[in-house]
C-alpha cells in the first residue's frame, strides 16, 4: 500500500510538471565572431531607467546579476577587479501587462468528470469574448565584445507570469530562465 503512495506521488508530480509553461528561449549572434577565444567576464550592473523595468524590484535584479556570474562562473573566468575582461554581459528584465482575447460559446459547459452537456435554456446561447490580462516576462542578455564593445550575442528568454507570483517565486522562475538562456551560450555554429 505504501509503495502505491509513493507511486501516486510521483505520478503527480510529473503531471503537474508538465502543466507548467516553459520559457521560450530565442538567441542571436554575429555570425563571424570567435567565441573560442572567450576566457573572462564581467557582469554590467543594469540600470532601471524605463517604466517596463521600474516595477522590477533591485532585489530581483540583484538576484539575477548573481545567477549570471554563477552560471558563466562555471565555464569562464570573473575579472580581477581592475582587469579588462574578453566580454562584458549586461541584462534587462520587462515585465508588460498583455490581453489574450478569448471567444467561446455559452451554450455549452461542462459536467460532472469534464463531460460536455448543453444548458436547456436559451438564454445562456451565443457566442460570448472573454479577455485574460496576464503579465509576459521577458529576460533579455546582451553579450558585448570588451575590445569593440560592440555586440555579439543576445538571448530572450519569455514566460507568463502569475500576478500572485511572490518575490521569492519571482526569483525561481529568473534563476531558471538565466540557466536556460545560458545554456545557448557560446552558439554552436
Amino acid at each position: 500500500m505504501k509503495q502505491i503512495g509513493v507511486l501516486l506521488v510521483a505520478l503527480s508530480a510529473l503531471v503537474f510538471a508538465g502543466c507548467t509553461t516553459q520559457p521560450r528561449v530565442e538567441t542571436d549572434h554575429q555570425a563571424d565572431f570567435d567565441f573560442s577565444s572567450l576566457k573572462t567576464f564581467d557582469v554590467a550592473e543594469t540600470k532601471q531607467d524605463t517604466k517596463d523595468s521600474i516595477l522590477v524590484s533591485p532585489f530581483t535584479l540583484s538576484h539575477i546579476h548573481s545567477a549570471l556570474e554563477g552560471e558563466l562562473g562555471k565555464r569562464y573566468q570573473n575579472a580581477a577587479t581592475g582587469a579588462k575582461p574578453d566580454f562584458i554581459v549586461s541584462y534587462h528584465v520587462v515585465i508588460e501587462e498583455k490581453i489574450d482575447p478569448r471567444s467561446y460559446d455559452d451554450l455549452y459547459g461542462f459536467g460532472y468528470y469534464g463531460r460536455p452537456y448543453r444548458y436547456p435554456s436559451p438564454f445562456f446561447h451565443g457566442p460570448g469574448t472573454g479577455l485574460r490580462v496576464y503579465n509576459q516576462g521577458s529576460l533579455i542578455i546582451d553579450v558585448v565584445d570588451a575590445k569593440t564593445e560592440k555586440p555579439i550575442w543576445r538571448g530572450v528568454s519569455e514566460k507568463r507570469l502569475s500576478r500572485s507570483m511572490a518575490p521569492q517565486q519571482q526569483r525561481e522562475v529568473l534563476s531558471r530562465a538565466v540557466t536556460e538562456v545560458i545554456a545557448q551560450f557560446p552558439p554552436v555554429n
